[in-house]
């Protein structure tokens, strides 16, 4: 079976009869390395989900810097595709050069699709050479995404003693879903609690138990971490958070 083959959800999904006789047909097409690429320039997104899980090999910047443009701001099939194509890839991480693509690969980790960051986070734990590049775009991310969440809390407050009604807030469980993502991308990166202590600290308090347990597994790979933070977290309610320090 080819391994493009789980993607034939993505093909169907949301079409009415027509749109799948036409992915159907699509799908029974051989593509070039320049029939993808040449469909990838084009405007037509509709004709871009089968060509881009076809694809096979990146050999070079502008290849890669085509492909993750429709990584952020496209159809949800689209976004998902890609960020399949790149965790299959191997070695494509070394055509990460701009500064645009590094911030693209860093957005496509605040997605809503859960899928598509797996496996944005997949390609970077693949590709070790850019983690230390990727590294301060996360942090930076994550530091905006804290903030954003303070407007959610009551001033003088830590955040697990913040148990107003706006917990339910949509806004607000979206950055939370964000947080999360970003701390297991954290995770993966070779940090020191020095560089991440404002963003450990605080989310130690946090009262989703997910963000406090990601916390702890970024924490678990460190050696110079305070005893009263590890204590803290050691001593959690949430079994899950303590089990990640066991």
């Amino acid at each position: 079976m080819n391994k493009y083959n789980d993607f034939s959800n993505i093909v169907t999904e949301d079409l009415d009869e027509s749109g799948i006789i036409d992915a159907f047909k699509m799908s029974l097409c051989e593509y070039s390395k320049n029939d993808i690429m040449r469909i990838l320039s084009e405007t037509n997104d509709e004709i871009k989900i089968m060509p881009i899980i076809s694809l096979k090999s990146i050999d070079n910047e502008n290849e890669f810097n085509l492909l993750i443009e429709h990584l952020v701001g496209k159809d949800g099939r689209i976004r998902e595709a890609v960020s399949f194509v790149l965790s299959e890839i191997e070695g494509c991480g070394k055509y990460l050069k701009s500064k645009k693509s590094k911030e693209t690969v860093v957005k496509s980790l605040l997605d809503i699709n859960p899928n598509v960051v797996r496996n944005v986070i997949s390609f970077i734990e693949k590709n070790k050479n850019i983690k230390n590049e990727l590294a301060p775009y996360i942090i930076k991310e994550t530091r905006k995404t804290l903030k954003e969440l303070d407007k959610f809390l009551k001033k003088d407050t830590k955040f697990h003693e913040n148990k107003e009604k706006s917990f339910k807030n949509h806004a607000k469980n979206k950055l939370t879903f964000n947080l999360y993502w970003l701390l297991s991308s954290i995770s993966i990166l070779d940090l020191t609690f020095e560089n991440l202590e404002d963003i450990l600290t605080k989310c130690s308090c946090f009262l989703d138990y997910t963000i406090r347990e990601k916390t702890a597994l970024i924490i678990s790979k460190m050696k110079d971490v305070p005893n009263e933070l590890l204590q803290k977290l050691k001593q959690d309610e949430n079994i899950y958070v303590k089990n990640q320090l066991l």
